[in-house]
């Protein structure tokens, strides 16, 4: 066999090897472009396309510029303004750094760059045809860089067949930028695609303003703020609530020193703190920047510089998490304030005329005559006729008012048959439930002093209503007792309270299922579950959690031997994640069980003192607020 003769490759050839890692489809162009107008310190950047950008990609800033001279260099390869030595890699401060992005992308397109610095009074052009030489000349343009490339790939055809279609090529850039203006919510981006607006920030420097523009007002609304530091790593940015979530992690943008990066550790981070929070096909929204020291990190480790290594993961993981973890809890605890609460006895539907004139008018100052206490109708609804004492109040109440008021041309007829009760009257009424409910919560001291939100009353025996002072709430009286009682479990760590079985129950299932008991039986017991092989395909079940009913029983170890034959990789955590969801999913009051008002409340303030009110541990959505702003928006009064 003949010896192959090694050669140089030619500048252009070299160039088109080093577009296939740099420029794989239209996106990395506009990458590689808006992150040199962002290093050129631009504060305004706008991009268009045209066919998902294989056909025309232009980026137009207001950066520095550049002069004859350095624009003729920084379509040579390796040529850049960011490094000088091999050590300035471990103190980077710019997105780019290689010098290969310009003329690998010249070389598999039509590319124009026209720039002009403020100190030119002219400025460079230079175009390069698929990499053939370049040519240059002076020429008119605003202060800032400007660069056209067309007919991407024309003369790599192989490259040009592997692309998507055109709608997959947009959206690729559209997301491309949608991070980009997250990582810089101080610089104005504009995208346009085939003349038509895909999106806008205003650069104003207000993230939340930013992902308001991208996003909407519904997600902007939905956001915790993260500020985390401690001597090594700072985080800081905005993560959603359990309740905004998404199929893909598109919603998440991961930053490390502004710098716009994918990393597995990461988030593996955040799953874990929303863990028992959301559903597991579902991605919260975030928003996160790492700061952490230039030299502990590697940007040199990717083509396209989306990934980086860590000198340290196990203390980029620990701050990640707890950063998201003290926000996550924070805006959930409800704390117990100190209320001035009025008596049943002061809560009544009917008062004096005063009182409801005072509660009715209390913008209105007028002298009025008074009205003696004497000349007052005595209002004991136990032994007056209840529809006589309310004629008596408004009419008390009008000769108050006919000084102010025309009065009014017609007859008051009180109702015939309609009840009316007064707040103590009510709740009388759902005390005698108490037999149907009194098994289903143990309730606590109610005078904990998280009065913020009160019940109203019940749906399809399933859904509580509830207010506060300007928010109207729907609570899942399942999901929401699920939750506490899941957070006590959590709390109680490994002394979770078991119940000896009476008389022990047997239950018969396959070979494999007693052999996995058999061999998770240690963390059954420390999680308050006694089961243990009484044959070759029998478990006998001595003990079970305190909270589990004897009726759940025989289920609830079923369900148990179900989820480890599902799990392919047993590790004890996620066992004793999943035992804790079983318990409390079985221990919880159900749907269709009638509750009592005093039930309710204090169901709604355990619930407000759990770390995560919104959501039970499956991630399904347990309490739903409507503001008064929303309430006022549904009847069109806005």
């Amino acid at each position: 066999m003949n010896e192959q003769k090694v050669q140089l490759l030619d500048q252009n050839t070299a160039n088109q090897i080093a577009a296939g890692e740099v420029v794989e489809k239209p996106a990395s162009v506009v990458k590689e472009l808006v992150e040199n107008s962002l290093d050129a310190g631009a504060d305004n950047i706008e991009v268009t396309i045209f066919g998902g950008g294989t056909e025309y990609i232009r980026v137009v800033d207001n950066g520095s510029g550049m002069s004859e001279e350095n624009a003729k260099l920084a379509v040579l390869r390796h040529a850049t303004s960011k490094i000088r030595v091999a050590e300035d890699l471990l103190h980077l401060n710019t997105l780019g750094f290689r010098g290969e992005a310009l003329p690998s992308i010249a070389s598999v397109s039509n590319f124009q760059l026209l720039t002009r610095p403020v100190t030119e009074e002219f400025a460079t052009s230079i175009k390069i045809e698929g990499g053939n030489q370049a040519e240059c000349s002076a020429t008119g343009g605003h202060t800032g860089t400007t660069i056209i490339v067309e007919n991407l790939f024309f003369n790599v055809p192989a490259r040009r067949k592997f692309l998507r279609t055109v709608q997959t090529e947009s959206r690729y850039i559209s997301e491309l930028i949608t991070k980009l203006a997250l990582s810089r919510p101080d610089v104005r981006f504009k995208l346009v695609s085939n003349d038509k607006e895909v999106l806008s920030t205003p650069g104003n420097g207000d993230l939340v303003d930013t992902v308001k523009a991208l996003y909407g007002k519904n997600v902007s609304e939905e956001l915790l703020t993260v500020d985390f530091a401690d001597s090594e790593v700072k985080v800081r940015g905005f993560i959603g609530k359990p309740t905004l979530l998404k199929g893909t992690r598109q919603w998440q943008t991961l930053l490390v020193n502004g710098r716009i990066i994918t990393n597995r550790m990461i988030a593996k981070a955040i799953d874990h703190a929303y863990q028992s929070q959301i559903p597991k096909s579902g991605f919260p929204f975030a928003v996160l920047n790492i700061t952490v020291d230039t030299e502990s990190i590697d940007v040199n480790v990717h083509p396209q510089k989306s990934e980086i290594k860590f000198s340290d993961d196990s203390t980029v993981y620990k701050a990640m998490y707890k950063a998201l973890t003290d926000a996550l809890t924070r805006p959930m605890s409800a704390k117990p304030q100190d209320l001035t609460l009025l008596d049943d006895s002061e809560l009544q539907v009917f008062k004096s005329a005063e009182a409801v004139v005072a509660a009715t008018e209390p913008s209105i100052v007028v002298e009025t005559p008074k009205v003696p206490e004497t000349e007052l109708p005595a209002l004991k609804t136990t032994e007056t006729n209840i529809s006589t004492a309310k004629a008596e109040v408004y009419s008390a109440y009008k000769s108050q008012q006919q000084s102010v008021w025309k009065e009014p041309e017609y007859t008051y007829r009180p109702p015939k048959t309609e009840p009316v009760y007064t707040i103590s009257e009510t709740r009388d009424v759902f005390d005698k439930q108490d037999n149907i409910a009194s098994n289903i919560i143990d309730f606590t001291d109610t005078d904990s002093g998280v009065d913020t939100i009160w019940p109203l009353g019940q749906i399809d025996r399933t859904f509580i209503v509830a207010q506060s002072d300007d928010s109207l709430f729907l609570v899942d009286q399942h999901a929401a007792h699920e939750r506490i009682l899941y957070d006590k479990l959590v709390a109680s760590h490994n002394d979770i309270p078991a119940q000896q079985m009476l008389i022990p129950l047997y239950i018969d299932v396959t070979a494999q299922d007693v052999n996995l008991i058999e061999e998770h039986r240690e963390e059954f017991l420390r999680l308050g579950v006694d089961i243990e092989a009484a044959g070759e395909s029998m478990l006998r079940v001595s003990s079970l959690p305190s909270d589990i009913k004897a009726d759940d029983a025989e289920d609830f170890v079923r369900e148990i031997t179900q989820m480890l034959s599902e799990l392919r990789t047993i590790n004890p955590s996620d066992l004793r994640q999943n035992i804790l969801h079983m318990t409390a999913c079985k221990a919880a009051i159900k749907a269709g069980e009638v509750l009592n008002m005093r039930q309710m409340r204090q169901l709604i303030i355990d619930l407000c003192n759990t770390e995560h009110p919104f959501t039970c541990p499956h991630g399904r959505p347990c309490m739903v607020e409507i503001n008064s702003a929303e309430l006022y928006k549904m009847f069109k009064r806005t």
